[in-house]
C-alpha cells in the first residue's frame, strides 16, 4: 500500500503507491516501551521495599508504608507521561485543503485551512535552549504543529511541509 516511508526523527511522510496521497505523521518520542516503563517502576519499587524492610527490621517499621507509596508515585507519573508521549498530529490534503488532525488514541481535534492560502511559517530562534514555532497560518488563523518536536526535528518537519505542499507535488491526502 505504501511505495517508501520517508522517516524523519519523529516524523514520517508516508505515500500511497496506488493513489499517489501523501500525509504526515507527527509523533513525540517514547524512548521506552510500556514494558520498559513497568519494569523500571518494579524494579525501583523493589529496590525501596528492600530498603524499608531493612529498616523497617531495625526498628523504623513507619518507613515501609512511604517505600509503597513511593512505587505508586513513581508508576502513576510515568503512566501519565507514557499516555502524553502518544499524542499524534496527521496533516493530510484534502481536495482544496490542509487538514490536521490531532489526538492520543484517535482524533479529537481537527482543524481545517484553505490549501491555497496557507502558509508554513517557522521561527527558528538562534538559541540552542529553545526550540522555536512551526505554524501554518491562513487569513489571521495560526495553528501550532510540532509541539512535542525538538527544534531540528522542528526544520525537519518544515522543510517536508514546504516539500509536500507545493502544487506540483501530489495531493495530499487522508490514508484509511
Amino acid at each position: 500500500m505504501t511505495s517508501y516511508d520517508t522517516t524523519l526523527a519523529m516524523v514520517s511522510r508516508q505515500v500511497n503507491s496506488q493513489t499517489g496521497n501523501t500525509q504526515i505523521v507527527v509523533r513525540a518520542n517514547k524512548s521506552m516501551s510500556w514494558r520498559a516503563n513497568v519494569l523500571l517502576a518494579a524494579s525501583l519499587g523493589a529496590l525501596s521495599a528492600v530498603f524499608g524492610g531493612i529498616v523497617a527490621v531495625e526498628g523504623f517499621w513507619l518507613v515501609l508504608p512511604f517505600a509503597g507509596l513511593e512505587f505508586l508515585v513513581v508508576f502513576f507519573c510515568l503512566s501519565k507521561a507514557y499516555k502524553r508521549l502518544g499524542y499524534t498530529e496527521v496533516i493530510s490534503r484534502v481536495g482544496d485543503s490542509i487538514v490536521v488532525e490531532s489526538g492520543y488514541d484517535k482524533p479529537v481535534a481537527s482543524s481545517e485551512l484553505p490549501s491555497h492560502w496557507t502558509r508554513v511559517q517557522f521561527d527558528d530562534p538562534p538559541s540552542a535552549f529553545e526550540v522555536g514555532r512551526l505554524r501554518l497560518q491562513c487569513s489571521g488563523q495560526s495553528l501550532e504543529i510540532g509541539q512535542a518536536l525538538n527544534k531540528e526535528e522542528k526544520r525537519m518537519l518544515h522543510k517536508e511541509l514546504l516539500h509536500c505542499l507545493r502544487m506540483d507535488q501530489p495531493q495530499l491526502k487522508l490514508i484509511s
